[in-house]
């Protein structure tokens, strides 16, 4: 033992703090090993760390993948200029088993400006668990044959693709293109699949069908799009482990008659369903939401009902009020009121027609009588002369001044 300024060490503790010193040493040194290449990457045995690194593109990557190590277990780059993801992104594993990052789990490649995905970009990442390619520029031709963009990667179980596509361009093209994609893929283990903020608009029956092949598919987010008629699979065995359905945020103004069935035979046949989120976008309420309200009252599936709200309607005193706290008579539609105050109208016009009608006939039948008061009279008493003993029955009487001043009674 020895003692040091009254402070007393062992040799047990000096070995120790010799020991952490060069493994922090060690890990300084480890973290510098890809500087020489690029100022703002940071590279250790297990990490691999890029952050604004504006000379790392696609041509030059390979400098960077020089000091990754076979054991590598996280790359994360972010703000460079990749552009492009080539065929084998990760390494040079074609025909090369031995050259996989096989231990390589969590990869993310947001805001990197990349524009285009190689088919087989993945390939040398077989055991990738979290795969985070949101805020690009992705850009998918609709005539474009690629498919198997996520191929090989049988153990993914998180995709991120939150604001990934190109901006301004037809998002129903794009789901169309990637639905494609989907029914062409090994990511059975897929738990988490996060659409949101793709400026998708259609969302297609056939479409959503090929999201059957993402068979442990947990929870899926198309929050903050364009749809406005959402579809659910109609396949049997379909989102079986589905849990979270997120439509919040998007242009749903009604729901479709098979939308809603297909709810209520997911939350029956499955029995996990915990969410479906609709809230956030613009309900109108008339009379077009009669079967949406309807549904709403009797469902037996977790949708967040207590938070769908009017956001226009025939009777603007309905706009932010709560859907199911409306009663039935309040979804009335602008063309039916109208449709109903034109019927109205007509009716009464129509008697009112009917009305002068018959004040017509009953006064042209009394000026007829009146004039042809005589012959009224004369055949009265030829027919009283010819019954004797009987008297004239006339369906109505009149009294006519006659010419002496005497009334004549017809």
């Amino acid at each position: 033992m020895a003692c040091v300024s009254g402070f007393k060490f062992s040799k047990s503790l000096v070995f120790s703090a010799i020991y952490l010193l060069c493994i922090w040493f060690t890990r300084v040194r480890s973290y510098d090993d890809c500087k020489s290449h690029f100022q703002n990457c940071l590279c250790s045995t297990t990490t691999v760390e890029c952050h604004g690194e504006t000379q790392l593109k696609e041509d030059n990557i390979i400098d960077l993948y020089k000091d990754i190590s076979d054991d590598c277990e996280r790359i994360v780059i972010t703000g460079s200029n990749l552009t492009e993801m080539q065929p084998n992104f990760f390494g040079s594993c074609a025909g090369a088993p031995d050259l996989q990052l096989l231990k390589l789990k969590y990869v993310d490649l947001s805001h990197n400006n990349i524009r285009r995905v190689n088919g087989k970009s993945f390939n040398c990442v077989p055991n990738l668990s979290t795969l985070i390619m949101s805020d690009n520029q992705w850009q998918i031709d609709k005539y474009d044959d690629e498919i198997g963009y996520f191929s090989k990667l049988p153990h993914l179980k998180h995709l991120d693709l939150r604001n990934s596509f190109e901006d301004g361009t037809d998002g129903s093209i794009y789901f169309s293109k990637l639905a494609h994609i989907f029914s062409d893929t090994d990511m059975f283990e897929l738990e988490t699949l996060d659409l949101s903020y793709n400026e998708f608009i259609g969302l297609s029956e056939d479409s959503a069908n090929t999201l059957c092949e993402l068979t442990n598919l947990k929870t899926l987010n198309f929050s903050h799009n364009l749809f406005n008629e959402p579809a659910m699979p109609t396949k049997q065995d379909c989102f079986n482990e589905l849990k979270t359905f997120d439509l919040s945020h998007n242009s749903i103004q009604y729901l479709t008659p098979e939308f809603m069935k297909e709810v209520d035979d997911v939350n029956e046949l499955n029995g996990k369903l915990k969410n479906v989120f609709l809230h956030e976008n613009p309900f109108h309420c008339d009379c077009g939401l009669q079967g949406t309200w309807q549904w709403l009252k009797e469902t037996k599936a977790p949708v967040n009902k207590d938070q769908l709200l009017c956001s226009s309607s025939y009777q603007s005193l309905n706009n932010g009020k709560r859907v199911i706290d409306l009663e039935l008579g309040d979804l009335v539609c602008q063309k039916a009121v109208v449709q109903s105050n034109i019927q109205s109208s007509v009716q009464v016009e129509i008697a009112l027609v009917l009305t002068i009608m018959l004040l017509v006939l009953v006064v042209s039948m009394i000026a007829f009588a009146f004039v042809h008061r005589d012959k009224f009279g004369l055949v009265a008493r030829r027919w009283q002369n010819n019954n004797p003993g009987r008297e004239v029955l006339v369906p109505y009487t009149i009294l006519l001044p006659s010419e002496k001043g005497k009334d004549i009674t017809i």
